[in-house]
């Protein structure tokens, strides 16, 4: 039977989870973890090598945190775990698959940049293990932030970021001086609504009518964000929701991947058709009524590149080999120091900057620039026109840029043993405690992998801001 008021439960501690769904999941991840490493053992039997070795020991590595997590039924939030996890389709199966981009660099190269990825997570999982004390966080981070009757407010949370992106995509109310931060403060809220909502669902405690108004608000959101031609927004929401519902459950929803997974994959493959329409012949943007008619257009072109990529016309990448970030470990590797010097620390030179206000600071430089600086250094972006091409470099590639292997084990060990850190203290505190809402962020930004530090620390810190830093000095102000 579902309680009266479902949102009560973000006024207590994590609970335990059913130990028996937590030993299925465990059982499910390891027999999945061994029939995927048979299977690209199978499949490499004939050039089976060094190669094949170390993303075998990538998927290991990655996927332990995961599942001692589930075989101890902890109930904290995944965070390091899910970051490890990254790691696999950023790395490992790039590896193990022979990606294309990595047949251009010669094998020392890329075992190397494989061993690199060994560093980084073996050094990781080390740091994780070793902070073992138990914590006791100060009053003010494990205190309830909000009184219990707000509680109720959270989908309102979640619609008026529906909204937000209804008006950010189809019209230009919003004025450019004010576009970062709102951005900043809708997507923070309408990160942890989606969280805490998805999570609800997971423990059984949201009506019908309640999962019905979160699943239509995700779908819109959905809508808007895949309308802009960017897929990774939409799919980093769905990635949040999933890490939600699933910890909370400790089951994988299948039925929902099964369905959403072919279509993100279809979507890509007509994604740049469309840029070349909306973006290169300056199409005029869909509005909301003709939104039905875009998406059939997309999926029209989708098909097209798909019949083209089967009967070898074309060769549009699909949304795995696209996920890839271990051609630019290989760049670097390839390149750093024989050809470039070690930048010294030079790309995380602006991170002290990015936690000054724009107000404070109207000339202060921007996220971007630390991953447009190692484009520059690598030739890979026009210094006269920065801002038009992203290039994903992932903090390891940066580690290594920087220090070089002992760049890529220090960043391990500082990631695993500051999450195992939060981890202990979030423990047995309120969901809208300061840490209980950290926790969330944390969560939602380790799959972050493609950012550089810089951009994942700015980010973090702005929705930390709004999530935390709002509601905190709520808190003292009403209490005084």
């Amino acid at each position: 039977m579902r309680p009266s008021n479902p949102f009560a439960a973000l006024d207590q501690p994590t609970p335990v989870p059913d130990r028996a769904a937590s030993t299925r999941l465990y059982r499910f991840g390891l027999g999945g973890l061994i029939a995927v490493t048979l299977w690209f053992i199978w499949q490499n039997r004939a050039n089976a090598g060094s190669l094949t070795l170390i993303g075998v020991v990538i998927l290991a590595l990655a996927s332990l945190p995961i599942l001692k997590w589930a075989r101890d039924h902890r109930t904290w939030f995944p965070a390091f775990e899910i970051g490890m996890l990254t790691c696999i389709p950023f790395y490992a199966i790039p590896l193990l698959s022979g990606h294309a981009e990595i047949r251009h660099f010669s094998d020392e190269i890329v075992n190397q940049a494989g061993l690199l990825v060994v560093v980084y997570l073996g050094m990781a999982n080390w740091g994780f293990a070793v902070v073992r004390r138990p914590v006791r966080p100060s009053w003010w981070a494990a205190v309830s932030l909000m009184p219990p009757k707000l509680y109720r407010y959270v989908p309102l949370g979640l619609l008026l970021n529906t909204v937000y992106l209804y008006i950010d995509t189809f019209t230009e109310l919003i004025p450019n001086d004010f576009h970062g931060t709102l951005r900043a403060l809708f997507f923070g809220l309408g990160t942890l609504c989606t969280f805490i909502l998805a999570r609800l669902w997971g423990m059984r405690i949201l009506a019908s009518g309640q999962i019905v108004f979160f699943a239509v608000n995700v779908a819109l959101q959905l809508a808007f964000l895949f309308s802009q031609l960017y897929l990774i927004g939409g799919i980093s929401l769905v990635a949040l929701a999933f890490i939600a519902f699933s910890a909370s459950r400790r089951r994988v929803p299948w039925h929902f991947l099964v369905l959403f997974l072919p279509v993100v994959s279809l979507l890509h493959l007509g994604k740049s058709d469309m840029r070349q329409l909306y973006w290169e012949e300056k199409r005029p943007p869909p509005t909301p009524l003709e939104i039905p008619a875009y998406f059939t257009e997309w999926i029209g072109y989708s098909f097209h590149s798909r019949d083209e990529r089967e009967a070898g016309l074309g060769r549009q990448s699909t949304i795995f080999e696209r996920a890839s970030l271990i051609q630019m470990l290989c760049l670097a590797v390839e390149r750093v120091p024989e050809q470039k010097p070690y930048l010294l620390g030079e790309s995380y030179a602006d991170i002290p900057a990015l936690f000054i206000p724009r107000f404070l600071w109207p000339d202060k430089p921007s996220s971007l620039m630390s991953n447009i600086r190692l484009g520059i250094y690598f030739g890979l972006i026009d210094p006269y026109d920065p801002f038009k091409f992203s290039i994903a470099f992932g903090m390891i590639a940066e580690a290594y840029i920087n220090y070089g292997f002992i760049g890529a084990a220090i960043l391990g060990f500082i990631f695993g043993a500051t999450l195992r850190r939060l981890s202990l203290l979030s423990l047995n505190v309120p969901q809208f405690s300061a840490l209980g809402i950290f926790a969330i962020l944390l969560t939602a930004w380790s799959f972050q992998a493609e950012l550089v530090a810089a951009t994942w620390l700015s980010s973090l810190f702005q929705a930390s801001v709004v999530c935390i830093g709002l509601p905190l000095a709520y808190h003292r102000f009403s209490t005084r």
